[in-house]
């Protein structure tokens, strides 16, 4: 698990080495076990030494390195940040190149079945010095070409630059588990694993794109445009590949892998049930497994939720004793699961290691947590996550896995239960609907649900445009404090945008929930948060793509049943979890007491709102509102408000 940057310049007069060093150290935190770099002009590479280089090994080309002023006329440059985790010796070193010297790779990810393709590849005629997946990911790309994505089951973002044609490829992993940011102009083309790296290093010039900050403020939208907060900074998109010629100039990227869903709601078969309950267990262990592989040790965060406590019920039916898990507490105790995580511990003896944040350690802390996740965030439960990784970090453990993904894939949130109604609608299956309406609760509650479901998130899209902008207005009143000027340009073409309706099939919005809205932003956090503190966390549930194909092959009337939500994998995972669990009918994650915290500390935040905010909100008002807007605890839970911090906290951190 490591960083990548490059450069790429059709101006001989830019400072290729210097920007390059600044966006390894900009991203240091990805990789603190090495750091490498290599700079192409016409006719020659020159592998760099930096102060965190490991030493030079003659063995390998890639480790012969020059120092900067022995570069001529550079025009790329590759760099890379290592965290070792498979081999830790210097031959994991990166950029990679082959015996040839004509491929070179600078890469980020962990490829699982490694083993398998390495074996692979070897009987094709194939030499490793290494026992990274870094160098099969190099041989297989020279051996299959763009093709050799297929055979990978893991996650990744990682670039190749082929010397004799002057070509990049790029790849970004099919469900986004590792993020890829460019820019590119008629001059230059940079790459990163992270924004800051190309607006702080300065490749990138620093600018906002207010249309991302309004589709923020009014929707709580982040990253769902490949331009996201930082203006020219581009995200590659899960399951898509980029293809750049330094001959032509020319940049075009294209989608390698779309998940297939099936779309049919079936009658259930009981027998059919039980095999694909079995098979779903199957592969499941088969994902742990393989996510246990690893030349560092593996811990494990632990909710105390079906996700988390299945996976530490697998990683203990595997033989992996001395468990290092994970947990995030709260001082409220309808917040805490800390008991039901003790039940997993007890039944495993993990070791178990605990954090309980405060809003004065989230008010000491902000904005680190807004400057690693590059972004302004969307809930203060990512900083539950941040402290989690934080603490992994300070028992010497370098990978967790996590459960990331299994409500997406399973169908595990409250909504959910109106698309299987609607599947059953669809097809005119009114018993099976009446009794699923009843396993809510009741008829009347259930219907009552369903209603007022439907009307949220498909009927009330049926007004007029300007009917429904008006009420959505009127209803979030966030709105009341969002500049007009900012409204006036961006309002109508994003209400346009967020009128479309939903997939309406339970699988249909699951996918589309994997791609577009909750997991990726789940996902970014979980990777900004985890290498911050120089942790790799692996999500089975999010990137195992025999586990996640076989579970979207599944009609969606299976996925939740008698009421309950993840049906399918309570019952495949039944045998490793505690009877408390497995009986669980919540769900809570990263869970923080938002609007308390935000009372506590909102009269120290009020330095972060000046008046150059004034082009983003309804400045006066929001101050003259500051105390009421702010004190909301006499509420449910609001998170809409705390975006309003954490723009400011960006905009200052950032010095936009």
């Amino acid at each position: 698990m490591c960083g990548i940057n490059g450069i790429v310049s059709r101006k001989y007069d830019f400072p290729i080495l210097k920007l390059g060093k600044k966006m390894n150290e900009l991203i240091k935190h990805r990789g603190p076990d090495d750091e490498g770099g290599v700079a192409f002009n016409d006719s020659s590479f020159f592998p760099l030494s930096y102060k965190d280089s490991v030493k030079r090994a003659d063995v390998i080309p890639y480790l012969d390195f020059k120092n900067l002023d022995e570069v001529i006329s550079p025009k790329i440059w590759l760099g890379h940040r290592r965290l070792s985790i498979l081999d830790l010796s210097p031959l994991g070193h990166c950029p990679m190149t082959d015996d040839t010297k004509r491929y070179w790779l600078t890469y980020n990810g962990e490829i699982y079945n490694y083993i398998e393709i390495r074996t692979e590849l070897k009987k094709l005629g194939h030499t490793f010095y290494s026992k990274t997946d870094s160098e099969v990911v190099l041989k297989a790309y020279i051996q299959w070409g763009e093709n050799c994505l297929s055979r990978f089951n893991g996650m990744w973002a990682f670039v190749i630059y082929d010397v004799q044609e002057q070509t990049f490829f790029g790849s970004r992993d099919r469900f986004g588990v590792k993020p890829f940011y460019y820019n590119f102009t008629d001059t230059v083309f940079c790459f990163s694993s992270e924004q800051k790296a190309l607006v702080e290093s300065g490749v990138v010039e620093k600018g906002i794109n207010k249309k991302a900050v309004y589709d923020y403020l009014a929707f709580t939208q982040i990253e769902h445009q490949q331009e996201s907060f930082f203006k020219g900074v581009i995200e590659l998109l899960p399951g898509h590949n980029l293809k750049f010629s330094y001959k032509t100039w020319r940049l075009e990227t294209e989608q390698f892998y779309d998940l297939k869903f099936n779309p049919e709601t079936e009658d259930i078969d009981s027998k059919k049930e039980l095999v694909m309950i079995e098979e779903i267990g199957s592969l499941f262990k088969q994902s742990i497994d393989l996510r246990m592989r690893s030349d560092v040790s593996v811990g494990s965060c632990l909710s105390g939720g079906i996700d988390s406590s299945a996976i530490v019920g697998g990683m203990a039916s595997l033989g992996h004793g001395n468990i290092n898990t994970y947990t995030a507490c709260s001082h409220l105790k309808e917040l805490d699961e800390s008991h039901f995580a003790k039940k997993v511990v007890d039944e495993h003896q993990t070791k178990w290691h605990k954090i309980t944040p405060t809003s004065s350690e989230l008010l000491n802390d902000l904005e680190e947590l807004v400057y690693c996740q590059d972004i302004p965030l969307f809930s203060t439960s990512t900083y539950a996550q941040f402290r989690v990784m934080k603490k992994v970090k300070q028992t010497g453990v370098k990978v967790v896995l996590d459960g990331q993904g299994g409500d997406e894939l399973f169908a595990g949130y409250l909504p959910h239960h109106t698309n299987a109604w609607l599947d059953l609608l669809g097809k005119g299956k009114i018993g099976a609907l009446t009794r699923s309406l009843k396993d809510y609760g009741s008829l009347s509650s259930g219907m009552q649900f369903f209603f007022k479901q439907y009307l949220r998130f498909y009927g009330l899209k049926k007004l007029p445009a300007g009917m429904y902008e008006n009420m959505m207005q009127r209803f979030y009143k966030e709105h009341d404090y969002i500049n007009q000027s900012l409204k006036d340009t961006y309002s109508k073409d994003a209400f346009g945008a967020y009128q479309k309706d939903l997939p309406k099939s339970l699988n249909g919005l699951l996918k589309y929930e994997f791609y577009n809205s909750r997991l990726k932003g789940y996902l970014k956090c979980e990777d900004r948060c985890s290498m911050w503190h120089s942790v790799e966390a692996r999500t089975p549930f999010a990137d195992d793509f025999p586990l996640i194909e076989k579970v979207f092959s599944i009609s969606g009337n299976y996925k939740i049943k008698a009421g309950v939500k993840k049906y399918l994998l309570k019952e495949a995972t039944k045998d490793l979890l505690p009877n408390d669990i497995y009986n669980r009918k919540d769900k809570m994650g990263y869970v923080t007491p938002n609007n308390l915290w935000i009372r506590e500390i909102k009269d120290d935040l009020k330095s972060y709102f000046t008046d150059d905010l004034e082009e983003y909100y309804n400045y006066n008002r929001l101050m003259k509102d500051y105390d009421q807007f702010f004190d909301q605890t006499h509420l449910p839970e609001n998170q809409r408000m705390f975006k309003f911090i954490a723009f400011a906290v960006w905009k200052k951190r950032f010095g936009l």
